[in-house]
């Protein structure tokens, strides 16, 4: 059993077709969303298998158009009204003064 330090997974994961940065596996640790992972005293390792498994978890099944990959949760929604996409989380945008024409009108606004 071969044992990867944090930077030579990323290596792994990238040499495997997986693009990723520097940074991504220390975050996925933190959240727990990352592979499993051991500890070599204060060190963290990985094992190829389970990079791979991760990996594998990670993928979607196989798909034909890009368009069948909207369905690809349909089962995960119970009612048909709901949809895929979240709403807008923004609801009015805040909309800015136009800037002064003159020092006159600056100085005005600010009496």
């Amino acid at each position: 059993m071969k044992y990867l330090t944090r930077q030579g997974a990323i290596a792994y994961l990238r040499a495997n077709g997986f693009p990723c940065g520097s940074n991504l596996l220390a975050k996925l640790a933190i959240t727990g969303e990352g592979p499993q992972f051991r500890y070599w005293g204060r060190q963290t390792i990985y094992t190829e298998g389970d990079l791979n498994a991760w990996m594998k978890s990670r993928l979607s099944p196989p798909v034909s158009s890009t368009s069948g990959k909207a369905g690809y949760n349909d089962e995960l929604i119970d009612e048909p009204s709901k949809s895929l996409l979240s709403p807008p989380t923004r609801t009015t945008r805040r909309r800015r003064k136009p800037a002064p024409q003159s020092l006159e009108q600056a100085r005005e606004e600010h009496a």
